[in-house]
């Protein structure tokens, strides 16, 4: 039986897409968004399995701040902002 589907909106097949692999002798600099806040808060999720529970709606409610924050002037720096 193959892995592929039917679109159930547009009714085409689709393959499913393949594994993504990350080499090993990437650094974990080099695997950032390329985005600060948005790398920090990645940190902030990936620490949650050493923090207890009661203590995992606190950093959620914080990474969604960061987040919106960081969408709501996403733009406004790069070298695009001047155009219209």
């Amino acid at each position: 039986m193959s892995d592929s589907f039917v679109n159930p909106i547009f009714g085409e097949r689709a393959e499913p897409a393949p594994d993504v692999e990350v080499a090993d002798d990437v650094s974990d600099e080099a695997r950032g968004t390329g985005n600060g806040d948005v790398d920090t808060v990645i940190d902030s999720l990936n620490a949650l399995d050493d923090l207890p529970v009661g203590e995992h709606v606190a950093v959620f409610e914080q990474a969604h701040e960061s987040l919106r924050r960081a969408l709501a002037g996403a733009g406004q720096n790069g070298p695009a902002a001047g155009r219209s």
